[in-house]
């Protein structure tokens, strides 16, 4: 009898010991796989790369970097024709290619060897997945202009401000219009994606919990864990659309030769110099609560050429224009010869101007106010910029 009664113990021990063991292992899991919350509690940016795989093949690919802290947020569109070198063909082609050939994860690490961040997560949907979840979510409110209502070219889409469902709204996010320019197909990707986050966000109460996490996590292909998952959402609710900064990648475009044939490919500017230095300026610029641009304020710019360099201004507009400037006006300064590169503040706005002088680590300042000023600053060239910063 007295054995039984040990035995019965030890095994009421082991019991114990098992169910601890395993709530131990529970909330390690836990802790580990909510890794969203471990960055909000430690004020980082969440950094997602959302990707729709479109009906005809196409690919549209956001990066989505976001700072809840001060509800704003940077979207950079990746087109899916950007030339890189596609490590299993050992050749450059389309980044596209990566997705479709070596699959979302390899995608992912090109995207953000690319764009010179960390990329956290992945978020990739198939146009089945981006109209469910949209319906999921209720429709998409878009202001929808742009489209032929007649003709032939006649596009069957709801204009003005409308709420679209999932097929309608993969039907604009797909829109190809041979008079529409890039940068306002680019802008109406954004303003879509933008919205489903938007949406995403609103509707957190319903996707945070059952069933609603379930059947969200169906639609979509994600690295994100299901603890994640609801953190991630929950974060979103503090996205304010209207602080979403949206930037694209600014190249040129040429002609490679691969398996397939000739490709027209499109190259960023300065080998990609210019491209991670207006991600990294963004992507800082989201964590400060205190924004010059208060997201609708556009710093107006003339740039002038002070050197030999031919195409040095329209080189330096880009670079201006991919962080958000609005560039007036570019051309030559009065002499060729000039030492060094001067920011001229126009308007009496000492912010605007340092702001501008920042992005080239110009340390000159002037104040040549003018009260019919066309620009808020002028940006004069010298000998001592190398087409991205000012020599010190």
């Amino acid at each position: 009898m007295r054995r039984d009664g040990i035995d019965r113990g030890v095994l009421l021990i082991a019991g114990v010991v098992l169910v601890l063991a395993a709530m131990v292992v529970f909330v390690i899991f836990s802790v580990r796989s909510d890794d969203v919350s471990e960055r909000l509690a430690s004020g980082d940016q969440l950094s997602v790369l959302l990707t729709v795989e479109l009906p005809d093949g196409g690919l549209v690919t956001q990066g989505l970097f976001f700072q809840p802290m001060t509800s704003r947020a940077a979207l950079f569109d990746v087109p899916s024709d950007t030339g890189v070198v596609v490590p299993s063909r050992n050749r450059v082609d389309s980044i596209a290619t990566i997705y479709f050939v070596e699959g979302i994860e390899a995608y992912r690490t090109a995207v953000s060897e690319l764009l010179d961040q960390p990329i956290a997560y992945y978020i990739d949907m198939d146009a089945s997945g981006f109209e469910s979840l949209v319906d999921l979510v209720e429709g998409l409110p878009l202001f929808v202009t742009g489209i032929p209502t007649e003709g032939p070219e006649r596009v069957l889409l709801p204009t003005g401000d409308v709420v679209l469902d999932g097929a309608k709204a993969l039907q604009y996010l797909g829109y190809r219009n041979e008079a529409e320019t890039e940068r306002e197909g680019v802008a109406r990707r954004q303003k879509i994606v933008t919205s489903l986050l938007q949406e995403i966000g609103r509707d957190a109460p319903l996707l945070a919990g059952d069933p609603g996490t379930a059947i969200a996590l169906d639609l979509v292909g994600t690295d994100v864990e299901r603890g994640a998952f609801v953190s991630l959402v929950g974060a979103l609710a503090l996205l304010e659309s209207d602080r979403v900064i949206t930037r694209q990648i600014e190249g040129v475009s040429r002609r490679v030769t691969s398996d397939g044939g000739d490709l027209v490919l499109l190259f960023p500017h300065q080998e990609g110099r210019w491209l991670r230095e207006s991600v990294r300026q963004v992507v800082e610029n989201i964590n400060s609560t205190e924004s010059i641009r208060d997201e609708n304020i556009v710093i107006r710019l003339e740039i002038l050429n002070g050197t030999n360099q031919s195409g040095l201004a329209a080189r330096t507009a880009t670079l201006y224009r991919s962080l958000g400037f609005d560039v007036v006006s570019i051309g030559n300064a009065q002499s060729d010869d000039v030492d060094r590169t001067t920011i001229v503040d126009r308007t009496g706005n000492e912010i605007f101007a340092n702001k501008t002088a920042e992005i080239i680590r110009a340390p000159y300042i002037e104040t040549r106010i003018e009260d019919d000023a066309i620009v808020d600053v002028t940006i004069i060239l010298g000998r001592d910029f190398d087409s991205q910063y000012v020599r010190q």
